[in-house]
């Protein structure tokens, strides 16, 4: 749930990018945004409502201001380091932008997260390309790399949750497998140039995309280096790993018997979960993965429901927060 906290967890790359000059439908993509929280916020009220003669209630009072801010401060610390990381692969495939840019637009695309179409991703390639003149043939392989080190993040913390857990060997096995699966996309382009091959085959479609694919797939050594693997790897694992403390810390506080191992893996499979949906944002499938993963971890349901939508706030929420914010900044050309 994993460009999202849960809602910026990996998924399939957004559809090819608006024309030269022609700006994203950013007054659409705002309208969907605003109409897609009210509906969060109707739909936790009317599940607070359905549950005001249980627990959730009392559960939601002992969430103090210092909790919540100390999640807000967690969920700040993964989009700074995802957003380093973003400007590490956009030096590494040799974009032309100052840092500080790259990272105003890395937070203005969450502004656009929960849209489909992944407009939120492509307006940053949108904004590199208006403002410095960055083609999106050398673009779009930064966003390849930005998706696949979340996905790679996100299993080797599950992958560490099943593990300090002693259970779930199935699931370990599984994330096994990924974590080698993705880290040889990063390090073997030959190895996915050859699948694309064969898929084209198969299908006999879109040569277009199957093209696009190939010019990703191409650069991806480019990440593959130590010198810039090991450190965006790094950064992704703090990102992330601050998203699974939000999620163990609101536990604590609500008194769950749940230890940090399974608070990262109940995280990440619910990333995982609303990756695969490919719903914008994750929205509905993380959320119910969350709900459901802590009920089959023995978290009582009142603290599960308050839990669900503290944790969605903090992180999918907040961040479209701080998008709304910084957007206005991003369009505005910068000075020469």
């Amino acid at each position: 749930m994993p460009q999202d906290a849960l809602s910026h967890a990996p998924a399939a790359l957004p559809a090819a990018p608006p024309a030269a000059d022609a700006p994203p439908r950013l007054g659409r993509a705002l309208l969907r945004t605003a109409a897609t929280l009210l509906l969060f916020l109707l739909g936790c009220g009317a599940l607070l409502w359905f549950a005001r003669d249980s627990e959730a209630v009392a559960a939601a009072a002992l969430l103090s201001p210092t909790i919540i801010a100390a999640c807000l401060a967690l969920s700040l610390v993964n989009y700074l380091a995802r957003g380093l990381r973003w400007i590490l692969l956009g030096r590494a495939f040799g974009v032309a932008a100052p840092g500080g840019r790259q990272m105003l637009y890395f937070f203005a695309g969450f502004a656009l997260t929960v849209t489909p179409g992944k407009v939120g991703e492509v307006v940053r390639l949108w904004l590199l390309h208006r403002h410095h003149g960055v083609s999106y043939t050398r673009s779009m392989p930064l966003l390849a790399g930005d998706r696949v080190l979340d996905m790679v993040a996100i299993c080797l913390l599950a992958l560490a949750g099943a593990a300090l857990t002693s259970q779930y060997l199935a699931v370990t096995a599984v994330l096994t497998l990924a974590c080698i699966a993705l880290l040889a996309a990063l390090t073997h382009a030959p190895l996915l140039l050859s699948l694309l091959d064969w898929a084209e085959r198969r299908i006999r479609r879109a040569p277009g995309l199957f093209a696009r694919a190939r010019e990703v797939c191409a650069t991806l050594p480019a990440i593959g280096r130590p010198a810039v693997l090991l450190p965006s790897l790094g950064l992704s694992l703090l990102g992330w790993l601050a998203e699974c403390l939000v999620l163990w810390l609101v536990l604590q506080a609500l008194g769950a018997a749940i230890g940090l191992g399974a608070s990262m893996l109940v995280f990440c499979l619910a990333a995982v979960a609303g990756a695969v949906s490919l719903l914008p944002g994750g929205l509905g499938a993380a959320d119910l993965s969350l709900l459901g993963l802590l009920r089959l971890v023995q978290v009582p349901e009142a603290a599960a429901i308050v839990t669900t939508i503290l944790v969605r706030l903090a992180t999918l929420w907040f961040a479209v927060g701080l998008g709304l914010m910084t957007l206005p900044f991003a369009l505005r050309r910068p000075r020469p």
